[in-house]
């Protein structure tokens, strides 16, 4: 099959493949319950070099593979095959599309996994745009198999398949009743044939087709699978969904652009940055899983390698997901390891299978990165019940556990395997050290919240003790960068990992030596791309470094460097599988990548936009970092906690539509300048005020579900309007008070 063109099309937005030529590339379709991850050709090929090699792509609905796909072939009425013309393949994230002409005929072929089911269907539409009739033959070729899951101790006795009427049947020998699928249409096929394979059979079923000039006609081809109930739930399920694939697919649409399209909404001036942004929710949804009873709803980490739970991508996905819209799912993802961490002495794991088993117990930071996660959570959601779950367990981890495994080494420091799978460095890892500072930061406002007075005074005073004897024990002078690992004797040892951004990211770094390690980071680290993995040794760039280092260059007032590191990791969405986030800039490894999307989102809204909600103090603080060339920024949809609102950022202004919410939202706004007077038009309720903490001055003001607030700097003053408040109605007789002056903060 040659492919003239590869396009993407979603909402709004399109994209057109940026590796032309390399039109042979992985497709991903994805449901709640099953992914099918094929080639653009349709036809069948080897994927996965890691795991169960050339195993990992075909249709699965975890924990079983039951086909590796499906292709469609017609053949004239002598039994040949028309070559195919004018291929155009049409990517729109909730399906793919194929147009073509073959022998006289226009053909359209759809495909897509039915949302909360186990199911794949498959459109064929034919048109005879000719002058004659047309006749001949549609082929519809499965090939079946049963294969389980990496990891996963399930044993596969081999297939057993017939045909049943209308429909192929099958189970696993060694599972019947439990894993078993069902393929084909409602009508009966004119021949059935299986071929045996090494593993599995190859089933052809085919039906005859004719036409006349200028009518067309569609065929639905339906693959259901059930891994409870075996070959009779995958028949009842075919027969819940058989004649609904039209709706089925409208429905799926409409799903993708509620949760895309719809929700979070950002708008800028750079459309490629819009673009970008919707691709990053579309990554994260295609990505959203629910494999029960084994698992709950969760994010697959990569595909095709790595569709398990894993401990430390699902950490870093939570700030980004939370933000954009999906909340409910990092909620369980995080409750799911959770259980396997209060199973495991307050360890979290870093890799559970996709039917619940634990692969891989967990590296050393994964287990304080869980505790700031949660955090970041709470932060977005204002969930105390889930605060309140979780805190025990987070205190285990870091109080009883990390400590437990430093053993008698008396240090500030953990010990063990961090996020750099290198060999030769020191035993306590620079990661580990981080993240151990970001749980105790997130354990300190989890005890205030929760009113823990005695563990609120224990956690600050580690916090400060941590910061205080990282820069004496860390900080390389010759370097002008912190080490990358601290032996047990305390020798510092430097291997120019990416790592190094991480003290800068989340803020433990000393103001000065921060600023200069980044400037020496971004003048011999970055290249292309963005942030190597090695000085010197390892100059692939990953998404997860990049992302990391986006944040960091906001945080330190370059805001345009930072845009740039985002869209280097969105150039990957126009590599290969269009859409998708890889792993690799510009593209390799995992062509579908969870965190790759996650930082994009939190590097927006949390970086450029400089978000910092506390949902259950009905607070948002706003400190913007746009870069110089940029107007003005609209968000729309946003939700902390119970509160949606709407933001417009400009380089002197903020102004918010409090949509609705119980109560009203304490907005802080972080001044682009110097402070000066304030100067308010409000009549009554909640005067604006300036208050001042570590991060700078801000000003303050509260805003009532329904009302409109405008904030401006001029060079004069602070203005704060509120001209719409919802209370006042037309004619209410409200008078406006004059306006107040109050002197900025000194």
């Amino acid at each position: 099959m040659l492919i003239s063109q590869r396009t993407l099309r979603f909402g709004p937005h399109t994209l057109l493949a940026a590796d032309v030529g390399s039109d042979v590339v992985p497709v991903f379709l994805a449901g709640q319950k099953m992914y099918y991850v094929g080639m653009t050709t349709g036809d069948m090929q080897p994927i996965g070099a890691e795991h169960l090699v050339g195993e990992m792509g075909g249709l699965w609905a975890h924990p079983i593979k039951v086909a590796d796909g499906l292709t469609l072939l017609i053949t004239d009425p002598d039994g040949t095959h028309p070559m195919a013309h004018g291929i155009e393949v049409i990517e729109l994230l909730s399906h793919v599309e194929w147009r073509y002409r073959i022998g006289g005929m226009e053909v359209k072929r759809r495909e897509f996994i039915v949302e909360d089911q186990a199911a794949y269907v498959s459109l064929l539409t034919l048109r005879n745009a000719g002058a004659r009739t047309k006749s001949g033959h549609l082929h519809l070729n499965v090939w079946l198999k049963f294969l389980s899951g990496w990891f996963s101790g399930i044993d596969s006795g081999g297939g057993e398949y017939w045909l049943d009427d209308t429909l192929v049947l099958g189970y696993d020998r060694l599972w019947q009743g439990r894993h078993g699928v069902t393929c084909g249409t409602t009508v009966a096929p004119e021949r059935c044939i299986f071929e045996p394979r090494s593993v599995g059979q190859l089933a052809t079923l085919i039906y005859p087709f004719t036409l006349a000039p200028g009518r067309s006609e569609t065929w639905e081809f339906l693959l259901t699978a059930d891994h409870e109930r075996g070959h009779e739930g995958a028949r009842h399920l075919f027969g819940q969904l058989a004649g609904s694939g039209e709706r089925l697919l409208t429905n799926k649409v409409e799903h993708y652009h509620k949760k895309i399209v719809g929700g979070v909404a950002l708008d800028t001036p750079d459309k490629e940055v819009n673009c970008a942004f919707a691709l990053a929710k579309a990554t994260v949804q295609l990505l959203t899983s629910d494999y029960g009873p084994s698992l709950p709803p969760y994010f697959l980490a990569g595909v095709p390698e790595y569709p398990q739970l894993f401990g430390c991508d699902t950490e870093y996905t939570i700030p980004g997901a939370s933000a954009a819209g999906f909340a409910d799912t990092a909620k369980s993802a995080l409750l799911a390891l959770a259980a396997y961490g209060e199973r495991a002495c307050g360890r979290i794991p870093h890799e559970i299978t996709t039917n619940g088993r634990v692969f891989h117990p967990g590296n050393t930071q994964e287990t304080p990165q869980f505790s700031a996660a949660c955090w970041d959570y709470f932060r977005w959601t204002g969930d105390i019940a889930f605060l309140r779950h979780v805190y025990p367990l987070c205190k285990e981890g870091i109080d009883v556990y990390l400590p437990t495994i430093w053993g008698g080494a008396g240090s500030l420091y953990p010990i063990g395997d961090g996020v750099v799978e290198r060999h030769g460095m020191g035993a306590r890892k620079l990661d580990s050290t981080c993240y151990l500072f970001q749980a105790l930061r997130a354990l300190r406002d989890m005890a205030e919240t929760l009113e823990a007075p005695d563990d609120l005074r224990r956690y600050s005073a580690r916090l400060e003790e941590l910061k205080y004897r990282f820069e004496i024990d860390w900080w390389l002078e010759e370097q002008g960068l912190y080490a990358d690992s601290l032996h047990t004797d305390g020798r510092p040892q430097f291997d120019g990992h990416w790592t190094i951004v991480l003290p800068l990211q989340i803020g433990l770094a000393d103001a000065a030596r921060g600023q200069r390690a980044f400037e020496r980071i971004e003048r011999e680290w970055v290249n292309r791309w963005g942030l190597v993995h090695t000085l010197g040794r390892e100059d692939l760039v990953w998404t997860l470094p990049t992302g990391l280092l986006a944040l960091t260059a906001f945080q330190y007032g370059h805001p345009s460097f930072g845009v740039r590191l985002l869209q280097n990791i969105a150039e990957t969405a126009s590599h290969g599988t269009l859409g998708a986030f890889k792993e690799l800039i510009p593209i390799g490894l995992c062509f579908v990548q969870l965190w790759s999307a996650a930082l994009y989102l939190q590097g927006v809204l949390e970086g450029l936009l400089g978000l910092q909600p506390l949902a259950h103090l009905h607070r948002l603080a706003i400190s913007p970092r746009l870069p110089a060339s940029w107007p003005a920024v609209e968000l729309k949809a946003l939700a902390v906690g119970a509160h949606l609102l709407s933001l417009r950022v400009t380089p002197s202004s903020l102004e918010v539509q409090h949509s609705s919410g119980p109560e009203a939202l304490d907005m802080r706004y972080r001044l682009p300048s110097p402070p000066r007077a304030l100067q308010h038009n409000i009549a009554y309720g909640p005067l604006p005020e300036l208050v001042s903490d570590e991060a700078g001055i801000w000003v303050q003001a509260m805003i009532a579900p329904g009302q409109h607030l405008i904030i401006t700097a001029t060079p004069a003053a602070i203005v704060v309007d509120m001209p719409d408040r919802r209370e006042e109605g037309p004619g209410s007789g409200v008078e406006q008070a004059p306006p107040t002056v109050t002197d900025p903060v000194a």
